[in-house]
């Protein structure tokens, strides 16, 4: 039971997170074309999965879990924005 409480707590923390982004809006997944090329946006479903993910393997109680979920994401973006973007084809 403890582990679900952390898990939905990393995913409250990345949804804040989210939130706070957007200054308050909720971007929902699409999908877009540019160039020719389609890109799937996961929206706040993607920060809500990261921090779940990062809270079930790092935290031990849903107080850290938030936190980790909040912080994640933001390392994660930051790592991102090094790499240059992949497009993957999702049809020929």
């Amino acid at each position: 039971m403890e582990m679900i409480a952390i898990a939905i707590a990393g995913a409250a923390g990345g949804f804040v997170k989210s939130l706070v982004e957007q200054k308050g809006a909720v971007i929902l997944p699409k999908v877009e074309e540019a160039d020719g090329t389609k890109y799937v946006h996961l929206g706040a479903l993607a920060n809500m999965a990261l921090g779940l993910i990062v809270a079930v393997y790092t935290a031990s109680e849903p107080g850290m879990a938030f936190t980790a979920g909040i912080t994640a994401v933001f390392f994660a973006e930051k790592l991102l924005e090094r790499t240059p973007p992949l497009p993957i084809p999702l049809t020929k």
